[in-house]
């Protein structure tokens, strides 16, 4: 009987060891790549680019627009509880807008950045907001005038060079009060021992439900300085107030449940401010309920004016609560300069107005600046009070 051949055993043993090969292969040459500075990087916020803005030049002149041509941070405004730079961006032509407006949206979603496209305003091809948490660039690209257009609007006569308006100067005599108030305190008990060292007046307004929450308003009491909560509100928008926010969806026991809580998470209490809130503090409703429960305790309300539909500061009024309003934000910008100028905004009102209320954040740039000038606040006329005296 003829035998049987025996099947190879070697081609797995075989096939095995070329795929080794292969994968050691590779394996060196990912190693390579890594070693020369070749290996491919995760898309999103780039290491060594932190600024969204500089990007945003990078691109512009990619497309031929001049430094000139672009006006950055101008203004910066804080818009519930986001920093919101506005650019604006001059461009030759519309196909080098439109060209713009696609290198932006990729590189928002390069940097994994919400676009919102807006409408453009007049003389504008674009309009595009782009969020990125803490910040959000408010960027519109413009069109240049043509030639012909340019030449119809010359003037006739030479252009005068401008010059900064002037405020109006007040009376030597001129005095006020001034209160300054100091938000977003309880996460961190890093800069609690600065704002404890400034003037007893300057008060905090302390987030609840957060890890430093209570102990940062023992200190501040400790130390003399008013305690104020600092409530979070629904603002409008996809921005998160935080644990504890009112909501104008909640029903009337929601609402008071919910300002209960807050209130009893925070010792020493004296009033009551908004945190973000321009949703919540247009609604009356729900207004009206929070201030009842305020005016059960006794408290005091300071409206920071998050946005100019608020109704807040009436409710509270409405309910016989001693209620105050922010006219100056300190820290739109984290410019130690852009502070000092705010700070010397509030100033004068308050030597114009008799008395003003100035909302700044426990940031140290903020502090770097009240540290240096609250000494100086007398010699300029003004008499820094704590915020209670400025809510009637």
């Amino acid at each position: 009987m003829p035998r049987r051949r025996r099947k190879s055993a070697s081609r797995p043993t075989l096939r095995r060891a070329g795929m080794i090969v292969l994968a050691l292969v590779a394996f060196g040459a990912l190693i390579w790549l890594a070693t020369r500075g070749e290996m491919p990087v995760a898309r999103g916020h780039r290491p060594g680019e932190p600024d969204f803005g500089d990007r945003i030049r990078v691109l512009a002149a990619r497309r031929g627009v001049p430094p000139g041509d672009i006006r950055a941070d101008d203004p910066i405004r804080k818009v519930d509880g986001v920093f919101v730079r506005r650019w604006t961006v001059t461009v030759p032509d519309s196909s080098t807008a439109k060209a713009l407006a696609g290198d932006l949206a990729a590189e928002a979603a390069a940097w994994e950045a919400s676009l919102d496209e807006k409408r453009p305003g007049r003389g504008e091809a674009a309009a595009l907001r782009i969020g990125l948490g803490h910040e959000a660039f408010d960027i519109r690209i413009r069109l240049a005038p043509t030639a012909a257009k340019a030449a119809a609007r010359a003037p006739r006569y030479p252009t005068p060079t401008p010059v900064p308006t002037l405020r109006p100067t007040l009376p030597p005599d001129a005095h006020g009060r001034l209160a300054i108030l100091l938000d977003d305190a309880g996460q961190s008990f890093d800069l609690v021992p600065r704002a404890a060292a400034l003037p007893e007046a300057v008060g905090i307004a302390v987030l609840p439900f957060l890890p430093h929450s209570a102990d940062t308003a023992a200190e501040m009491h400790r130390t003399g300085h008013e305690v104020w909560l600092h409530l979070p509100m629904e603002p409008r928008g996809s921005n998160n107030p935080g644990a504890g926010a009112i909501l104008v969806s909640m029903s009337e026991a929601e609402v008071r449940r919910t300002v209960r809580s807050a209130l009893n998470s925070i010792p020493f209490i004296v009033g009551v401010n908004n945190h973000m809130g321009s949703k919540a503090t247009a609604d009356l409703r729900t207004m009206t309920w929070v201030m009842q429960e305020l005016g059960a305790r006794g408290l005091r309300f300071i409206d920071s004016r998050t946005t100019a539909a608020t109704v807040a500061e009436e409710a509270a009024r409405a309910q016989g609560i001693p209620t105050g309003r922010r006219k100056v934000f300190l820290d739109n910008s984290a410019d130690p300069a852009a502070i000092r100028r705010q700070l010397d905004r509030a100033v004068y009102l308050a030597r114009r107005d008799g008395e003003a209320i100035a909302i700044g954040h426990l940031h140290a740039p903020t502090l770097q600046v009240l540290e240096r000038e609250l000494p100086r606040l007398s010699a300029r006329r003004v008499s820094l009070v704590p915020p209670s005296k400025l809510t009637r």
